[in-house]
């Protein structure tokens, strides 16, 4: 596996159709429970078409973070390093859960370099109060009971034990966090951007949420969704946390549909 030095540590990552960069890269970023590995019912769809990248976020795969590292906080600095290292000008970012605090906090920082922003699951860490307080009070209405297969519906895991299980082992990969605040039971997706940071942003962007998303319901991503203008937000039916996951044709079919539209 391919590796890129950078900020401070090795992140693994695989590159496939080169050739298509013409045509514009896909960089895909893992939630908590996964790593470059998450991807693969993606990356033979969109790898036909596009230049996609599927990296280990820090501390995740063998992307080994240093003891109480910086963790989340270096995530965008690290997306921004690791496509100078690939000489990637430009992307499309497809951010799944934790995956988007890298993805808004390039974005805030490098809106330049955004082509269009899938955020799957996820709020991107937006700092805003009103937000901030209603995730707060659903965390504290709806505490985790299913551990790492919380990302999934149980309706999934009961109908799909095979994949339900593929999705623990990949999860089960990770190596133990070198930054204790990484852990699953203190993942905090809170205090990112906010107000005008959020303004600016002007490159197309897609609010995708399964409709029952236990950890980032969709009530919370389609006010997230607000904050950000012409934003286009979409719930996918009898689904969880995990579309591209556990829909990965629907997952598929509706951001080619969104990131085709961003480039015609």
């Amino acid at each position: 596996m391919p590796q890129a030095s950078l900020n401070g540590i090795r992140i693994d990552y695989q590159e496939f159709s080169p050739e298509n960069k013409k045509f514009g890269t896909i960089v895909f970023m893992h939630g908590r429970g996964g790593n470059l590995l998450s991807w693969f019912q993606q990356i033979p769809y969109f790898s036909k078409k596009f230049h996609c990248i599927a990296y280990s976020q820090r501390g995740f795969g063998n992307s080994y973070d240093i003891d109480n590292g910086p963790g989340w906080s270096a995530f965008p600095k690290d997306l921004e390093l690791l496509m100078d290292f690939l000489n990637i000008d430009k992307a499309h970012l497809v951010a799944q859960s934790m995956g988007g605090i890298s993805a808004l906090g390039f974005a805030v920082e490098h809106s330049n370099r955004v082509l269009s922003i899938t955020f799957a699951d996820t709020t991107g860490g937006m700092g805003e109060p009103l937000l901030e307080n209603e995730l707060i009070e659903w965390k504290n209405k709806y505490p985790r009971t299913r551990g790492r297969l919380e990302a999934i519906s149980e309706k999934f895991e009961n109908d799909n034990p095979e994949m339900a299980n593929l999705y623990l082992q990949i999860s089960l990969t990770n190596p133990e966090l070198a930054n204790p605040e990484m852990a699953l039971d203190k993942i905090n997706l809170l205090g990112g951007p906010k107000g005008q940071e959020l303004n600016a942003l002007k490159m197309p962007v897609l609010f995708l949420v399964g409709q029952d998303d236990t950890l980032m319901p969709p009530h919370i991503i389609k006010l997230a969704s607000e904050y950000i203008k012409d934003s286009e937000f979409l719930i996918i039916p009898d689904c969880g946390h995990s579309v591209y996951w556990e829909k990965p044709y629907v997952f598929n079919s509706e951001v080619n549909r969104f990131i085709s539209d961003s480039i015609s």
